[in-house]
C-alpha cells in the first residue's frame, strides 16, 4: 500500500504586491518497538501407537529485549491458537486440535539470574489447543521479567522449551492414510498453522506458523488386544427371604482376561432389552449391577443397559495378560423382584475392549 500526504497550501494575503505561502506539515510518529517475539524448533511428531505421546516435537518460545531498554514486569502472557483446520496432505483428513497440547518442559537464556522457572508460571500442562480459540500457554503474574543487573539493562533473550502432546485413543485408527501415499511415503503428514502470541505491558506481539505437526504411520489394531470372558454363564439365585432383602452378590474369580499392547477400556451392554423368561415374562436389565477388582482397587458398581457402559481402564500389559475378577450384585429390597413368577430370567451380555 502506497502512504500519501496530501500538501495543501494555505495562501495568507499580506498586500495587493506580497504574496506569502504557510505549508502545515504533518508528521507521523510510529512507535519503535524494542521488544520481540520468536519461535523456532522441530515441531512435528510421529504417532506410531493408541498411547499417550509426549515425543520428540518440540517448540521454543524467545521473547527479547533489546541492551539499555527497560524491562521489569510481571504484565506478561504467551498465548496459541490454531488459524484453521490441521489437515491432512493427502486425503483431506481433519486431526481434532482438542487432542493435541503443549507442555513447558524448562526455561533458559540471559541474563540467567533473571530467567523464571518452570515452577514460577502458574499453568497446569499439558495445554491443549482449542480450534481457533486462543488459548493462555503462559501466565507471567508470578514471573517477573527484567533485563536490569546491577545497575545495567542488559540485552534479554527469554526461552521458553515446549513438547508436542498428542492424546492416545481408539481415535487414532481412522486418522492414518487408508490408501498407499504416492512415492512411497509410509506416514500421513498434517499441516497446522498456528500462532503464538505475546501480550505484555500493553503491545502485542504476533508469531504466525504453517507446521508439518504430525506424522500419523498406519496404525494396525491386528492382535494388539484380546479379552476373554470365562465362565460362560452366570446365576444370581434367589431361595430365600434373606436374597430378596439383602439383595444378592456372586464373585467369579479371575473371570475376565484381558492383554493389550495399548492402553484400553473394558465396556459391557446386555444384547437385549431386557432379561427375560421362557414364558415371556421380563425384568428391568439395571436390577443387576456389574463391577470389576483386582489386587489394586474395586470399581464402582455398573447397573446392565443396552448401551456400552464403560466399567475400566487399564494400562498396556505388553505380552503379558491381567485378569479381573467379576462381581455381579443385585440392591437390597428391590420391590421389582418381589411377588414374581419363580423362573429363569436371562439376557447375554457383550463385552469390548478398545485402545484408549
Amino acid at each position: 500500500m502506497t502512504a500519501r500526504l496530501k500538501q495543501q497550501n494555505w495562501n495568507l494575503v499580506m498586500s495587493k504586491k506580497r504574496l506569502f505561502s504557510i505549508l502545515i506539515a504533518c508528521l507521523a510518529v510510529i512507535p519503535a518497538y524494542t521488544k520481540g517475539l520468536e519461535v523456532w524448533g522441530k515441531p512435528y511428531t510421529e504417532i506410531r501407537s493408541f498411547n499417550n505421546l509426549v515425543p520428540d516435537g518440540f517448540y521454543t518460545v524467545a521473547i527479547t529485549e533489546q541492551h539499555g531498554q527497560i524491562l521489569d514486569t510481571q504484565n506478561w502472557r504467551i498465548t496459541v491458537r490454531l488459524n484453521g483446520n490441521i489437515v491432512s496432505a493427502w486425503e483431506n483428513k481433519v486431526f481434532p486440535s482438542n487432542k493435541i497440547g503443549l507442555v513447558l518442559t524448562s526455561t533458559s537464556g540471559q541474563p540467567s539470574s533473571n530467567i523464571p522457572s518452570v515452577n514460577d508460571i502458574s499453568l497446569t500442562y499439558p495445554v491443549m489447543l482449542n480450534g481457533t480459540q486462543e488459548v493462555e500457554l503462559i501466565n507471567g503474574t508470578n514471573a517477573r521479567l527484567t533485563n536490569k543487573v546491577g545497575g545495567t539493562y542488559n540485552y534479554m533473550q527469554f526461552l521458553l522449551n515446549f513438547q508436542l502432546f498428542v492424546m492416545g485413543g481408539g481415535y487414532l485408527s481412522v486418522l492414518d492414510a487408508d490408501n498407499p501415499i504416492p512415492g512411497g511415503i509410509s506416514h500421513l503428514a498434517y499441516l497446522a498453522p498456528i500462532e503464538f502470541k505475546l501480550y505484555i505491558d500493553g503491545e502485542v506481539f504476533s508469531y504466525p506458523l504453517n507446521y508439518d505437526i504430525l506424522h500419523v504411520f498406519p496404525l494396525s489394531t491386528t492382535q494388539s488386544y484380546s479379552i476373554l470372558v470365562d465362565p460362560v454363564n452366570v446365576d444370581l439365585e434367589f431361595n430365600t427371604v434373606a436374597d430378596y432383602i439383602n439383595g444378592k452378590n456372586e464373585t467369579y474369580t479371575n473371570a475376565l482376561t484381558v492383554q493389550s499392547y495399548v492402553d484400553y477400556q473394558l465396556r459391557v451392554s446386555s444384547i437385549y432389552p431386557n432379561f427375560s423368561s421362557a414364558s415371556g415374562s421380563t425384568l428391568p436389565l439395571d436390577i443387576v449391577r456389574l463391577q470389576l477388582s483386582d489386587n489394586n482397587q474395586t470399581t464402582t458398581p455398573k447397573a446392565i443397559t443396552e448401551t456400552m457402559v464403560t466399567l475400566i481402564t487399564g494400562a498396556s500389559t505388553g505380552s503379558n495378560t491381567k485378569k479381573y475378577n467379576m462381581i455381579f450384585s443385585t440392591g437390597a429390597d428391590d420391590s421389582r423382584l418381589f411377588n414374581l413368577p419363580s423362573q429363569l430370567y436371562s439376557t447375554d451380555l457383550l463385552f469390548e475392549i478398545t485402545p484408549q
